[in-house]
């Protein structure tokens, strides 16, 4: 009960402190591999964020993936929408544990 509370808060506070801090403009694009032998970056999408988010959260061990290749991609708001996303899906537990 109070793990599900405490994982909750902590996933919270990772998207409060994520959405705080900007990272725009602050990181110096990633060079060009020069390398014929390296394969091609995967793309990732919005679902597969989500699922990093729902996959942290179910270990309990919820956490700021905004930077994270599966999410760095999104902007502030779809990465807050993401977080919401797995929250909501968690609602009725989360209620229970807290009560």
């Amino acid at each position: 009960m109070r793990r599900t509370t405490a994982a909750t808060a902590a996933l919270l506070l990772a998207t409060l402190t994520a959405c705080g801090s900007s990272s725009e403009g602050s990181e110096k694009p990633a060079e060009p591999s020069t390398s014929p032998t390296s394969s091609p970056a995967k793309a990732y999408t919005y679902a597969d964020c989500v699922e990093l988010l729902e996959y942290d959260f179910q270990q309990g061990e919820p956490k700021d993936a905004s930077r994270d290749p599966e999410c760095s991609h999104l902007t502030r708001d779809q990465y807050t929408e993401a977080v919401g996303e797995v929250l909501a899906a968690h609602k009725d537990e989360i209620i229970e544990d807290a009560g």
